[in-house]
């Protein structure tokens, strides 16, 4: 009962969608809390308790810890039950979940593009997901009626849904979330060794700066089972970067400033037309 995990059961209320919804998790306080902000209807801290007389599980855990609440619920779920997560990689979760489960339940990988650097069910909001995209990952196992019916209730709760196979959206989210996460991290680093011979380096920060390495913020825990189930993917867009980089820096370095204003030029012109603005939405 995080960020995510809240928002997505305020949603779910807001919208009417859903009868009751059920917390659980380790910390009593916590859960209580979860209902106290309007998260969830109720808690346990036993599964036992809870999912045999769930629709729908999901699971917002960090991804390390997907699977296993996957091979904890399978022998609770009933026949109809959805299974899904909302973890930030896929293909490893995805590949585990369907030897799990195999043919008899159906798992529906997701990932809601929406979130902050902040965590915790007390910065929960029932709108995080409206103008978000969220992304579907089903595989060959995954019944198609529960696909339909995870992008129905991703579409109830305002999201523009996006259905990719795990490997693809691996790729995608090293690209767009992973690496930028990590830039920021060797930004911020940067700065700090930068500032033992300039100690005034830090009081230049502005809005730029900020902006760029606002993700640095985030969970280092969180983080790092993120990057080490998408390391390939990752260190493949590394590469990439540094060439884009370079070949940046090799304007630079001639004193070419035609093509490096070109360079610029074309960089405005791709975001100008294919980044898509942010909604009014307190999603990320």
């Amino acid at each position: 009962m995080g960020l995510i995990g809240g928002s997505f059961g305020m949603a779910l209320k807001k919208r009417g969608l859903v009868g009751k919804v059920v917390g659980v998790g380790r910390n009593p306080k916590r859960l209580q809390l979860a209902q106290d902000l309007g998260a969830i209807d109720s808690w346990s801290v036993e599964l036992d308790d809870v999912i045999p007389d769930c629709d729908l599980v999901y699971i917002s855990t960090p991804v390390g810890l997907v699977l296993d609440f996957v091979k904890k619920v399978s022998p609770l779920v009933k026949a109809d039950c959805i299974i899904t997560d909302a973890g930030s990689t896929k293909a490893d979760i995805c590949r585990g979940a369907d030897a799990v489960l195999g043919d008899r339940h159906s798992f529906v990988g997701g990932h809601p593009m929406a979130g902050s650097e902040v965590a915790g069910v007390e910065t929960a909001h029932p709108d995080l997901f409206v103008g978000a995209t969220y992304v579907l990952t089903p595989t060959t196992h995954t019944k198609p009626a529960s696909a339909e019916r995870m992008r129905s209730i991703a579409e109830s709760i305002g999201s523009r849904v996006l259905s990719i196979d795990p490997e693809g959206h691996d790729r995608c989210t090293a690209v767009i979330s992973h690496l930028p996460h990590v830039i920021a991290a060797a930004m911020i680093s940067m700065t700090a060794d930068h500032s033992t011979h300039d100690p005034e380096v830090f009081d230049f920060v502005a809005g730029s700066f900020r902006d760029m390495t606002r993700v640095a913020g985030s969970s280092p825990e969180l983080w790092r089972d993120i990057c080490f189930t998408n390391a390939e993917s990752i260190l493949s867009a590394a590469k990439d970067f540094r060439k884009a980089l370079d070949a940046g820096l090799d304007f630079l370095e001639s004193g070419n400033s035609e093509g490096f204003e070109r360079w610029f030029s074309e960089a405005k012109e791709i975001r100008d037309s294919r980044v898509r603005k942010p909604d009014s939405s307190p999603g990320d």
